[in-house]
């Protein structure tokens, strides 16, 4: 049922802004080194990463994808998002939904627990606001996540010359986001503290998980 209310609002909002003038297609990839989102390591695998968006005015709807190169040890990940936007404001909501390969365990149409009280989706609304170099991020899981994990998240873009950028970013979270031993109440850390440098199209990040006690050195290529 969500998951035909959600096409229904996508449908509706794509055919009312068809003929708008502004409208237009978008995809690409990215390859990466390592999936690092929000401080945790999705994989342990080099990935790519395409997507497709459509853009009319202040819509936006989009999939985008993460697949293991090296499948054995690697994850998949295949996203449905819409965002509107009015000037520095963005509102998403996204469908991260994680396939599980094995014949049968897939499960792309059921939004809930499957018999063996595994999940494929997980709903999330997050807000963005972008002024200049700053932009901050919210978002909340509203499915699947008994925690209903909240992440924020600041970055600031510290350096832009000769087509070479730096951004410093700090994020926090609790729930899926934290590591805390059997017993110990849900409690909110900074999970993703880092840096990045980009230059065309090609970019590096160091990333330390504070929490997690554990760091990352990323390198990626966007086509």
């Amino acid at each position: 049922m969500k998951l035909v209310s959600m096409v229904k609002v996508v449908f509706v909002a794509v055919v009312m802004s068809w003929g708008a003038a502004s409208a237009q297609f978008g995809l690409g990839a990215d390859v990466v080194s390592r999936y690092v989102w929000r401080g945790t390591d999705f994989g342990n695998a080099a990935s790519v990463q395409p997507y497709i968006s459509y853009t009319a005015g202040a819509l936006e709807v989009g999939a985008w994808g993460s697949y293991s190169i090296m499948p054995v040890d690697g994850g998949y990940e295949n996203d449905l998002y819409v965002t509107l936007s009015q000037g520095p404001v963005s509102i998403t909501v996204t469908d991260y939904y994680f396939p599980n390969m094995e014949a049968g365990m897939d499960e792309f149409f059921k939004y809930g627990e499957d018999d063996n009280g595994a999940s494929y989706h997980f709903i999330e609304a997050s807000g963005t606001f972008t002024q200049g170099p700053l932009s901050l991020l919210a978002g909340v899981f509203l499915t699947n996540d008994d925690d209903n994990s909240l992440y924020f998240e600041g970055a600031y873009e510290a350096y832009a010359k000769d087509d070479v950028t730096a951004s410093v970013f700090v994020g926090g979270g609790n729930g899926a986001y934290t590591l805390e031993d059997a017993g110990d109440d849900d409690s909110f850390n900074v999970v993703n503290v880092g840096l990045t440098v980009a230059k065309d199209m090609f970019s590096a990040s160091y990333i330390l998980n504070p929490d997690a006690k554990i760091t990352f050195i990323v390198f990626g290529v966007s086509f």
